[in-house]
């Protein structure tokens, strides 16, 4: 048995709890690290609970949508997707899972390069710049999908 083989409450992806605790919990911790007010290290610590709560459950319930919409086994499959509107749902709440697991690699990466120092620290102007179009993004994609 997988993960998402797990119990949930439904199949179909709900993305209005993810943005909620997204905009109430993680933007502000975001904010203040974008503002020096937090290291990259205690903005990791407000992450991870988002990231490994909210998130994860969001995440297995899009897998779990393909699956039954799809008929996959979860094993890794050639090609692409075929085009079936059946499809539609969860391959619209694919870019979110995506783009949380490239956040949450990004966070690390700052992490590992500034610890408990804040952002000004950092030798990477880019990775500041590439941190914020990703918040304000996902917001914006999260919020599209939000019925």
């Amino acid at each position: 048995m997988t993960i998402a083989d797990s119990p949930l409450p439904t199949t179909s992806p709900d993305v209005g709890p993810l943005l909620k605790q997204y905009r109430e919990v993680f933007v502000p911790a975001a904010v203040d690290y974008l503002e020096r007010r937090i290291s990259a290290n205690e903005l990791r610590e407000r992450w991870k609970p988002h990231y490994y709560g909210t998130f994860h459950q969001y995440d297995v319930t899009v897998e779990r949508a393909w699956r039954e919409q799809s008929g996959s086994t979860g094993l890794l499959e050639s090609g692409g997707p075929p085009a079936d509107p059946r499809h539609e749902t969860p391959l619209a709440h694919f870019p979110v899972s995506v783009a949380y697991n490239n956040l949450d690699r990004l966070i690390e990466v700052l992490a590992v390069e500034l610890g408990d120092q804040t952002v000004d620290k950092t030798r990477l102007r880019e990775r500041t710049v590439d941190f914020a179009h990703v918040i304000d993004s996902l917001d914006a994609l999260m919020a599209s999908l939000d019925n």
